[in-house]
């Protein structure tokens, strides 16, 4: 039996193009966590830096600074390594206070 109104190719309505996904920048998925490393004296604080950079967490260090006799550390660190610094952190310099963790933004001349 033959169809009285066949299917043209004109009549099929071409399928929407699908919307295009954002394409994020790799450093855009990075986060910076501030530690701080209190001590008594310039000479323990170094001695808890140099702890911190022996350890696995030393490869995520991105600045350091020593002011009022506490170390501060900056790590730049990826969304999915935060439980694992998070723990090393604790395991490794335990007096260390930990900081704000901000998302990683580029710097409008870099």
């Amino acid at each position: 039996m033959a169809c009285a109104n066949p299917i043209t190719h004109s009549d099929v309505v071409a399928p929407r193009p699908r919307p295009r996904a954002k394409v994020v920048p790799l450093r855009a998925l990075r986060a910076w966590l501030e530690v701080v490393l209190t001590a008594n004296t310039a000479d323990s604080a170094r001695a808890h830096l140099a702890t911190l950079l022996h350890s696995p967490l030393g490869v995520y260090v991105a600045q350091t600074a020593f002011a009022r006799g506490a170390m501060r550390v900056q790590l730049d660190i990826a969304p999915e390594d935060i439980d694992f610094t998070l723990h090393m952190l604790m395991a490794t310099v335990p007096q260390a206070t930990i900081g704000a963790l901000r998302p990683r933004t580029e710097r409008k001349g870099a």
